[in-house]
């Protein structure tokens, strides 16, 4: 598969919010602050359908933490994006400009499809950057630094990620608060990126819940259903093509 050139170059280096050599620094001295998510704890993904339920997006894409490549290498580091609430997931993914939206509306095509919502458990230990609030607070690091930045400055959050990536603290992702649960007026909740290359038992690493509706699309049934009430619990409307 080929790949867009990796983009790691900020956009306004000499006034960038993101606090990307304090991080880097942290991530080359083993000393970044990490956290251990337990087996068994369940996690919410919103993906393409081209993926497989617990397949890793190979290097696609514009997003936070992803995509690099690996250090001292040309090759794309596959990532897996979760979230800790459906909530959550959709706000990270197709929604994820909501909260800059004059209009808070989105088009019904975004759903045709493409994008299957899932319900995963932790089958092995995760052991991660943790760069949630209190961490980054106690570090002196301000949310819109890294969590919350804006998303021109994604090249420098990627930067972080490729260091968390390479430290010797042999990191298998990175946890944070989501940028769009917050802007969106909705409770802090947990955001996930895993590191492909780094969980012990691959694919296998995370389990579908036992449930239902742990699996499906989201235009259709009980995915449907669910979408719509998630839709109206952060006031936005679904506008049909037609319209």
């Amino acid at each position: 598969m080929r790949f867009a050139p990796e983009d790691l170059e900020c956009p306004e280096p000499d006034q960038c919010p993101v606090a990307t050599e304090a991080l880097t620094s942290l991530a080359r001295g083993r000393s970044l602050p990490t956290y251990t998510i337990s087996v068994g704890i369940t996690w919410h993904r919103l993906y393409s359908s081209q993926f497989g339920q617990t397949e890793a997006n190979p290097g696609l894409g514009d997003a936070r933490f992803s995509p690099f490549n690996e250090e001292g290498t040309n090759r794309r580091v596959p990532t897996l994006y979760l979230a800790e609430t459906p909530h959550a997931a959709l706000l990270e993914t197709v929604l994820r400009d909501v909260g800059e939206w004059e209009i808070r509306e989105v088009s019904e095509t975004q759903f045709y499809g493409q994008q299957l919502h899932v319900g995963l458990e932790t089958v092995e230990a995760l052991h991660v950057a943790d760069l949630r609030n209190p961490e980054m607070a106690a570090l002196g690091i301000g949310r819109s630094a890294i969590a919350s930045s804006s998303q021109e400055h994604y090249p420098c959050t990627r930067t972080v990620a490729r260091a968390i990536h390479a430290s010797q603290q042999n990191l298998a992702g990175i946890v944070w608060h989501s940028r769009q649960t917050e802007i969106s007026g909705r409770p802090d909740a947990e955001a996930l990126v895993l590191f492909a290359d780094r969980l012990a038992n691959g694919r296998d690493a995370l389990a579908l819940t036992l449930s239902l509706t742990s699996v499906g699309a989201t235009g259709e049934g009980a995915g449907r259903i669910k979408l719509d009430e998630l839709l109206e619990d952060v006031a936005v409307t679904v506008v049909s093509p037609l319209e």
